[in-house]
């Protein structure tokens, strides 16, 4: 009897078109038919919710980790899998649970990394940016080579629909944060405010149009070396070092010590009626040789063997490994969704200047307690 097909919901991203990618031959291995419906980020939430509200038609559902676990699981749209953790590095391993249960099974990393040009910040600042480093150094060196070089240093990833996670590690710098560790919003705080407006500084040190940047766009100033700086998602890695980045050996990595990290990861909807095939299948996805094979295509793997032995083809791996660990995640949230929009929203605001720092946090702090 012929299996039904399974049908797969993912974010459109180059670390999940890996997954298709005839070469790698990922599907093809599988063996069975399977089918990648990619959408967007910017449409991604609500074709999510379409699929846990039963209006489409979808086994497996790809989530951002700790961002929406709690809420989904909560409100009934996922199934608990099973999952064996083997090498998946263990703070990946902990954030597909909740409340001591399973749900979700790893894909990809995205979290804070810098990449900067060696050969421009050497000839500007004497020297090259540590593994780590604060929000304010990265400030302090946009300053620095503006007034050597006289060029914008940086690309920012300031799209609406990306800004707050852009912005996140500046909330942080000074000891503020968007959320406090029981998912009360604290971005209100002084501290918190004081960071958005020195990451809203650093606009003047960016290149034309960062307010409409991507990770696209941000991906392609980098590799076209159009700016000495910017942050980007470790799940990006692999599309700036595919052919055609121009002097890869001079891009350098470092990340923030206010760092985020989201795993992205696929979850099986509560309603399919083929749990048993989903679970064979994202065993197979999560299996070592298929991490080797796509984490080195997306950049951002998720067991420890991918790391120790991919270094060589990916030098960002050492930083990134570093960045995992560091990394500070959000507390769980219900309404995760709404109450983050929120703050999409008004930083967007603020950075456009259409309100101030301290009137758009807060705002968004009285909205986002109004979420219940």
């Amino acid at each position: 009897m012929k299996q039904e097909k399974l049908k797969v919901l993912a974010v459109a991203d180059p670390a999940v078109e890996g997954y298709l990618d005839k070469e790698l031959g990922i599907l093809d291995g599988y063996g069975k038919e399977v089918d990648f419906h990619m959408v967007p980020w910017a449409d991604y939430y609500p074709m999510m919710m379409k699929a846990f509200a039963g209006e489409a038609d979808y086994d497996i559902v790809m989530v951002a980790g700790h961002l929406w676990l709690c809420d989904f699981v909560e409100k009934g749209y996922l199934s608990e899998i099973d999952f064996e953790e083997e090498d998946i590095l263990p703070v990946i391993a902990e954030e597909m649970k909740y409340k001591g249960k399973t749900y979700l099974s790893p894909s990809f990393c995205d979290g804070h990394m810098i990449l900067y040009r060696k050969s421009l910040l050497s000839q500007t600042l004497g020297k090259e940016f540590g593994s780590v480093i604060t929000p304010q150094e990265y400030i302090e060196a946009a300053k620095a080579y503006r007034k050597a070089a006289g060029g914008q240093a940086t690309a920012m990833k300031a799209h609406k629909s990306e800004i707050f996670t852009d912005a996140l590690p500046f909330l942080r710098m000074y000891g503020g944060d968007a959320y406090d560790s029981n998912g009360r919003a604290v971005c209100q705080k002084e501290e918190a405010v004081k960071g958005l407006q020195s990451y809203v500084e650093l606009k003047a040190y960016a290149v034309d149009g960062t307010g409409d940047f991507g990770n696209g766009e941000i991906a392609s100033a980098i590799r076209e070396k159009r700016a000495a700086m910017a942050v980007t998602w470790s799940g990006q890695m692999g599309e700036v070092f595919k052919d055609g980045c121009l002097e890869p050996w001079d891009i350098g990595f470092s990340t923030f010590s206010t760092a985020w990290n989201v795993t992205w990861s696929f979850g099986i909807c509560l309603n399919s009626g083929k749990k048993e095939a989903a679970q064979e299948f994202l065993k197979y996805l999560r299996s070592p040789d298929i991490d080797q094979k796509v984490g080195r295509k997306s950049g951002a793997p998720v067991r420890r063997a991918s790391y120790e032995e991919g270094t060589e083809e990916c030098p960002w791996f050492p930083v990134q490994f570093q960045m995992m660990g560091l990394a500070r995640p959000l507390p769980h949230l219900s309404k995760a969704g709404e109450k983050n929009g929120i703050l999409y929203e008004k930083i967007s605001e603020a950075f456009s200047g259409r309100k101030t720092e301290k009137e758009a946090m807060e705002e968004a702090g009285k909205e986002i307690d109004r979420v219940i």
